[in-house]
């Protein structure tokens, strides 16, 4: 079984990390300018040294990409890049786990899975571009290959995501869009 997602370029991922972000603090830091009527230097310094501390967090964020996930007997075969460099990891079931992890605010939650393999981890979702349905395929792939069941804390977070797919899946088909483009 073969899943896959959109390729996104590395700046696409940094535009989409960073942007909502910074305009949401320097719209928030130009209202306490003109609530207050306080110094625009100091608030431009401010918002110039945020800016450039969550540009490298972004940066950091966006450096490593994974867009197609496959599934064998035994073994899951993640593929992704590293900037734009392609890599390709072979991760062995039996030896792994998988973690559901959230960010995000009280508002708006989403997810995604660490595979976790001895010292080494991959996390699939973690920019955001998988659609649900596949993740909740990806989940319950590994448990079955791995001969796990689903625990009480995975199910209760595999029932959101369910709902999230569903909620998109009805508004797509109400607004003629194609989730899986």
């Amino acid at each position: 079984m073969i899943l896959t997602t959109k390729y996104l370029t590395f700046w696409t991922r940094v535009r989409k990390e960073f942007l909502a972000g910074f305009l949401i603090i320097t719209a928030i830091m130009l209202y306490i300018y003109f609530k207050d009527r306080k110094d625009i230097g100091r608030i431009g310094l401010m918002i110039l040294g945020f800016g450039f501390v969550y540009l490298i967090i972004s940066l950091i964020k966006a450096k490593t990409f994974v867009n197609e996930v496959k599934i064998t007997e035994g073994k899951i075969i993640v593929t992704g890049h590293d900037f734009d460099s392609r890599w390709e990891k072979e991760i062995d079931i039996k030896t792994s786990d998988i973690k559901i992890k959230s960010k995000g605010s009280r508002v708006k939650v989403d997810y995604y899975f660490t595979i976790v393999s001895g010292n080494r981890s991959v996390d699939i979702n973690r920019s955001l571009n998988w659609d649900y349905f596949s993740l909740l395929t990806i989940f319950r792939e590994f448990k079955r290959i791995k001969g796990e069941k689903i625990i009480f804390d995975e199910k209760y977070y595999l029932d959101i995501m369910e709902k999230k797919a569903n909620e998109f899946s009805a508004r797509d088909i109400a607004s003629g869009n194609d989730l899986k483009k």
